[in-house]
């Protein structure tokens, strides 16, 4: 078993692919080393807040009675560190609702740390099965685990988000994000790494997916953007457009290839002549381009990631 699966969801959530649940590798594109420090910030309001904790960067919202956590960091050590920051920036409110980004150990082997408790977890519908069935497990008050299938919309306090999951595979099999309508600002999980190169090496990434959910949060016009890697910005445009044109380019650059039946030496050779985007190093795009490839069809599409079983 994984070490997101053993630490997280102990034997409730022993049947959790390894490579579904496992975080990325450690060549893999946004795989974040040096950032043990953590660093918190309030971010365009004194009600939202961010940290790096571990590997990981974490968001909360103070809804007024209660704390809206996005993601829950790399370890039981940094949840620790990440419950303490929440507690010292919100004055002790508890935390109400946690969202997950995704299913990666590096964002979200924290969540253990804040059980037992009442709270309600978001996660993509996809997962939510083998979630809840933990929380069932829970000693003392459980949590509730909503599945975000589409769309939801949550008030509550001086809080107003809209949670919405990725309508295909994209990152991952189970991304979804979250939009504060108050500050307008989106918190991506790994769709968008500020100034890091996008990690298209899930087994379940899909690029066509990945690039209609990035429509989707476009349409929501969102002024800022907070990922878990790479520094939150105020200016959510650029950032969505450059992941958008790397995403696209390298969809385009593969078919063309895979309608060739190039082999992947001829695939790394001939992707190092391509201008897929100006902040991928060309060692980092080639170990994203084979890890698509060898799943992909001639008309881009790929081979479904592997699904949660029971």
């Amino acid at each position: 078993m994984n070490r997101f699966a053993s630490r997280l969801l102990a034997a409730a959530l022993a049947a959790f692919s390894p490579a579904v649940l496992a975080g990325p590798p450690a060549t893999a594109p946004d795989a974040a080393a040096g950032d043990a420090v953590t660093v918190v910030k309030p971010f365009k309001d004194a009600g939202l807040w961010y940290g790096v904790f571990g590997g990981s960067i974490c968001s909360w919202l103070d809804a007024g009675d209660g704390v809206f956590l996005i993601d829950t960091s790399s370890s039981a050590a940094d949840a620790a560190s990440l419950k303490a920051e929440i507690a010292r920036t919100t004055k002790n409110k508890p935390v109400k609702w946690i969202a997950m980004t995704h299913l990666h150990s590096d964002s979200n082997s924290g969540l253990e740390a804040f059980f037992p408790s009442d709270a309600t977890v978001f996660v993509n519908a996809k997962a939510a099965g083998m979630l809840a069935d933990f929380a069932a497990r829970v000693k003392g008050p459980a949590p509730s685990v909503v599945g975000v299938g589409d769309r939801l919309l949550l008030g509550a306090g001086k809080l107003r988000v809209e949670i919405a999951a990725a309508p295909a595979n994209a990152h991952t099999p189970y991304d979804l994000y979250v939009f504060d309508a108050v500050t307008r600002t989106i918190f991506v999980g790994d769709l968008v790494t500020p100034g890091r190169c996008p990690m298209l090496s899930d087994p379940g990434s899909d690029l066509k997916g990945w690039i209609l959910t990035l429509d989707g949060i476009d349409a929501l016009k969102p002024e800022g953007l907070v990922a878990t890697r790479g520094n939150p910005t105020s200016n959510a445009a650029p950032e969505l457009a450059r992941t958008r044109l790397y995403l696209t380019n390298m969809l385009q650059f593969l078919i063309d290839e895979k309608k060739k039946n190039a082999p992947e030496a001829r695939v790394t050779g001939e992707l190092s002549i391509e201008k897929l985007g100006d902040y991928c190093p060309r060692e980092l795009s080639a170990i994203n381009a084979l890890s698509v490839y060898r799943r992909m069809s001639p008309d881009g599409s790929t081979v479904p990631g592997p699904a949660l079983k029971k």
